[in-house]
């Protein structure tokens, strides 16, 4: 069986003002609430890839340091998992749901997911048996700190 890897990576490392804008919405019965978060540092790293159905841990190389991360938005179109650093002993793992953003970032009241700096890679797994995931992962990091 031949797998299939499409991935794009984009770095850019020690860029003045790079800002992420999160728009947070909640609503209910004609009432609605509506915040846009912008995070700014001044390095990014963004990672599209394409995981094929039924793969397990499938590389893609990404490097983090954990302490300088800003902002994390991942979102998939299908159910995945990711784990860092190794398929088998992970040192964090992410899940995914389909269509269903996974959005943290610096002051949001939540502890950073990722705990362990990704060393070289991340393992992502795509447990459809009939679709392909399309995974976006968009991180911002402070370079200089």
């Amino acid at each position: 069986m031949t797998v299939l890897l499409i991935a794009t990576v984009a770095l850019l490392a020690l860029a003045p003002g790079i800002s992420h804008s999160l728009t947070l919405s909640w609503a209910r019965n004609g009432e609605a609430i509506t915040n846009v978060v912008t995070v700014t540092a001044n390095g990014e790293t963004n990672l599209d890839l394409t995981v094929p159905a039924n793969t397990t841990d499938l590389r893609a190389d990404i490097d983090l340091d954990a302490d300088k991360i800003q902002s994390l938005y991942i979102l998939s179109d299908q159910n995945v998992t990711i784990e860092t650093n190794s398929g088998t002993s992970p040192g964090n793992t992410l899940t995914i749901g389909a269509n269903k953003p996974y959005v943290w970032y610096l002051g949001c009241g939540l502890a950073n997911p990722i705990t362990t700096d990704v060393a070289a890679s991340i393992y992502v797994t795509n447990p459809s048996t009939t679709l392909a995931a399309n995974v976006q992962i968009r991180v911002l990091q402070d370079m200089t700190s």
